[in-house]
């Protein structure tokens, strides 16, 4: 019988399906689907989200089991419970797994009260699990109060270099100018502001794919929003270092920023502490995820979620 991961973040979700050899069948990216549903609209949007997986993942064979990790969701809240139902109705199976993504990804990298999880996507946090499965986490507080250094923070910077920069040079003349009018089809603040204020988050945080092309042309501004972004993932993982209490500790940094840029690399390997060992994952989340099946007992992680 097949396990179904889910990992499910702001901007998208990934899922495979893996056989009991640990085989990957299928995998796919689809989404978005977070674990804020909290109106009518989110929860629509992330039930046709769930039944859409559990639809072509069954075509795969049958599910025996699920994991579903999901971004921002709380494990004892009633929006877990009414996903759990979700699954529960598309499968027909009650072996069913819902969590936070990291504490799942975490547990496929790491064993408990070791390691630091860095996940720099379209937020940022910082998390580990304690011997207890006790969670100790660094930010993570969303983009309306802190997400430094993740894919909507670097949205964020480019688009008020941006215009600023619009209202002393007319017209500008920087590659980062050049890439970001090409997205938005203008330079007229009215249009910007109908796209940027109607696709929201996503929209913003989709601008740090402009600022990786500009940064590959060498633009200046370009370059130093990825330094800043390095800069502020490794005081991150600082942060969560000395929270923890390790001597020593191996991190693993995840998410779509990963492999952004690297002088996004570069200063984050400069900013962290010299006992941090630092490992970037190029895995994807969903299969590290399908392989805690085989690590833990399903029924221990049943009692722990």
């Amino acid at each position: 019988m097949n396990v179904l991961a889910i990992d499910g973040g702001a901007s998208t979700a990934k899922w495979c399906v893996q056989n009991q050899e640990g085989k990957t069948l299928i995998h796919q990216i689809t989404g978005p689907l977070s674990g804020h549903i909290f109106n009518s609209k989110t929860r629509e949007q992330t039930e046709a989200t769930l039944r859409n997986i559990c639809t072509a993942a069954y075509k795969v064979g049958p599910i025996s089991k699920v994991i579903a990790g999901i971004s921002g969701l709380d494990s004892k809240s009633d929006q877990a419970n009414w996903v759990r139902s979700a699954i529960e109705k598309s499968l027909n199976i009650k072996d069913i797994l819902i969590s936070d993504d990291l504490f799942f990804v975490f547990l496929g990298l790491f064993a408990p009260g070791k390691g630091l999880l860095v996940y720099a996507g379209t937020g940022c946090i910082a998390y580990h699990l304690t011997k207890e499965y006790r969670v100790i986490r660094a930010n993570g507080y969303g983009y309306l109060i802190d997400d430094c250094g993740g894919g909507f923070w670097i949205g964020q910077q480019a688009l008020k270099e941006w215009l600023r920069s619009m209202e002393v040079h007319k017209p500008t003349t920087s590659l980062l100018d050049e890439k970001l009018a090409e997205k938005f089809g203008s330079r007229d603040w009215n249009i910007i502001r109908e796209k940027v204020y109607k696709g929201g988050r996503e929209t913003i945080a989709s601008v740090t794919k402009e600022v990786r092309l500009a940064a590959d042309l060498g633009d200046p501004i370009a370059l130093q929003i990825f330094h800043e972004a390095g800069v502020e993932i490794g005081k991150l993982a600082n942060r969560l270092f000395a929270m923890t209490g390790q001597n020593t500790s191996e991190m693993h940094l995840i998410g779509g920023v990963t492999n952004c840029h690297k002088f996004l690399d570069t200063s984050l390997r400069k900013s962290l502490d010299s006992k941090i060992q630092y490992r970037p994952i190029i895995a994807n989340n969903a299969e590290i995820m399908a392989s805690i099946v085989k690590k833990y007992n399903f029924e221990k992680l049943a009692s722990l979620t």
